[in-house]
């Protein structure tokens, strides 16, 4: 099927040499998403999907290749023809923490055209309420006065709940025992259940929203809605720590401008569709459009930032 797509809209850019602006050049495109389906980035695929199809007048399927926490899709997607027939719908951390712990087959800066951003996961810092503390300012005076007493939960060593929790934990001048989980259900749990003192993760999210946890913090760029008493981590002084969780749209570097900036079009009057942002929000996203200029400088930055991070953290390369 890739190459009847590819061979198709080969023939239309050299027979017509140009296309109506608002009418995508190829009948079917296949979006990868790098998770495996029913997972956060799936769901977010597919509304994605759903908004390019209406938006570009055309059928954007999705196909799904889980894997080594993504690469294997984005491998995939790196090394399909860029004739825009394949899309990827990316995670940040694909992009920004895996090639600097795991071998990877492709360049995260080099191979793809960063199309835009669309959300971001929204993340929290919780705390059990049988710890007693009820702000940030208190976690801090309390990890202080408690040097090695605290203990945190991650899904897994180099996630970035472990590497949020590394570059938090510095930041503050507190020191804490990282305990890695398999799952984010379990890392709540123990949380829950007082083996654990705090969590980075949007899995403490439900439970605090039900008072079952302490809400301390966000690492996002604006309060929840939810959540409007809850600073953010640049409200308490935080604002070098960088969080991660962004889903954007991608394709491999080649792929004609000007489909690129069809895509980026698309994808920019969905973010002004107050059903779509409204869509990404009940799924647990939050709305948060970037350029491709403005994807590509952010991606880097963070690629650069992570590094230096997961390099002082070190962690073996798999």
């Amino acid at each position: 099927m890739r190459n009847g797509l590819g061979a198709a809209a080969g023939v239309l850019f050299n027979t017509v040499g140009a296309w109506a602006a608002d009418q995508y050049p190829i009948s079917t495109v296949r979006m990868i998403v790098p998770y495996a389906p029913g997972g956060g980035g799936d769901i977010t695929g597919r509304m994605i999907a759903e908004e390019l199809s209406k938006r570009l007048k055309t059928t954007v399927v999705i196909e799904n290749i889980g894997g080594a926490s993504g690469t294997i899709g984005t491998e995939k997607a790196a090394r399909a023809k860029p004739d825009g027939g394949t899309l990827l719908l990316a995670g940040s951390a694909i992009f920004t923490t895996a090639p600097h712990i795991t071998k990877i087959g492709f360049d995260p800066l080099k191979d793809f055209v960063a199309i835009a951003n669309v959300s971001e996961s929204v993340r929290m810092l919780s705390v059990p309420a049988s710890l007693g503390v009820k702000s940030y300012q208190e976690l801090v005076a309390y990890g202080k006065a408690n040097p090695g007493v605290l203990n945190y939960a991650s899904v897994g060593v180099g996630s970035t709940g472990h590497i949020i929790g590394v570059d938090f934990l510095r930041t503050v001048g507190v020191t804490a025992r990282h305990i890695p989980y398999s799952g984010a259900s379990q890392a709540v749990q123990a949380l829950l259940s007082g083996d654990v003192q705090f969590v980075i993760d949007a899995m403490v999210i439900p439970p605090s929203r039900e008072g079952k946890l302490v809400p301390i913090a966000v690492p996002s760029e604006a309060r929840l809605p939810d959540f409007p008493d809850v600073p953010t981590f640049r409200e308490v002084g935080l604002k070098d720590i960088r969080s991660g969780g962004w889903q954007a749209v991608m394709v491999p570097a080649g792929t004609p401008k000007e489909l690129v900036a069809m895509i980026e079009k698309a994808l920019k009057d969905a973010d002004a569709s107050p059903e779509f942002r409204a869509t990404l929000t009940r799924a647990g996203f939050s709305p948060r459009f970037r350029t491709s200029v403005q994807l590509q400088q952010e991606l880097e930055a963070e690629y650069a930032y992570f590094g230096e991070l997961l390099k002082s953290m070190e962690l073996p390369k798999k």
